[in-house]
């Protein structure tokens, strides 16, 4: 935890504002519901260890839970207030929730899926290098990270517009920051999509995915079926085609 704000401050922010998420829980959120219908999208197919990283009161890693009964589900949050909620109303022998924050000494094991919902944006600067170091630690070959963040123009607005929703800790996430995010995490982002939540474009959905056989993959042969290979064949004829065409109309303008 940052220097300039201790995290006892952190801590009792985030248990003041507990009953903020639980009313989300009742009443639907579109900034939630977004974010599900993403990771839904985007999630390995069959995760086996999923991490929930400031899970709140938990209802997202129970609905993960559900979507994946036989994966082992951790929900961590700094709030201690939020992680009792949370126990008593989804713990189980496949749910758990942890008091902690996300460090390399955190966890041994690792997982393949990793979900920042609407949190990363509340890290210090001065701590990413930490929960990255982590990342890259506990992140499993072919998991993936799946961030929700509000925009920059969307915290700028709120900066001056809202001032009382603002947090303790509200940073920029921008293109640069999810860049040093990949490099240090070994990952490649292969989404970044704008969603339109209350406002066009307040809200951006990242996905980042550990391949350490990328290499080894894309040199590689892949397998194609026939209905692949006879578009191939077409595709080539008609570049063959078009080619002739070209070179004509070249040679007619420059001779």
């Amino acid at each position: 935890m940052s220097e300039e704000l201790s995290k006892e401050i952190v801590v009792h922010y985030y248990d003041e504002h507990v009953k903020n998420k639980v009313n989300d829980y009742i009443v639907v959120n579109p900034r939630i519901e977004f974010g599900w219908d993403t990771i839904k999208s985007f999630a390995p197919t069959k995760p086996t260890s999923v991490l929930e990283v400031g899970c709140g009161m938990g209802s997202i890693s129970a609905r993960m839970h559900k979507r994946w009964p036989n994966a082992k589900v951790t929900g961590m949050d700094i709030s201690t207030s939020s992680i009792q909620i949370a126990t008593k109303m989804f713990g189980d022998e496949k749910l758990n929730f942890i008091e902690s924050i996300l460090t390399p000494a955190t966890f041994d094991e690792q997982f393949d899926l990793v979900i920042f919902m609407d949190v990363y944006e509340h890290i210090a600067v001065t701590d990413r290098p930490d929960v990255h170091a982590a990342l890259a630690k506990i992140l499993r070959n072919k998991g993936r990270i799946i961030l929700t963040v509000p925009t920059p123009h969307n915290l700028k607005w709120s900066l001056i517009n809202k001032p009382e929703t603002m947090q303790p800790v509200d940073e920029h996430i921008s293109f640069e920051v999810i860049g040093k995010l990949a490099a240090d995490t070994g990952t490649e982002v292969i989404l970044y999509e704008k969603k339109n939540v209350w406002n066009v474009g307040d809200y951006a959905h990242i996905v980042l995915e550990k391949n350490d056989d990328f290499e080894a993959a894309f040199f590689k042969p892949k397998p194609v079926t026939a209905a692949q290979r006879s578009k191939r064949i077409m595709n080539k004829a008609k570049y063959k085609i078009g080619s002739f065409f070209r070179k004509m109309y070249v040679r007619s303008k420059l001779g």
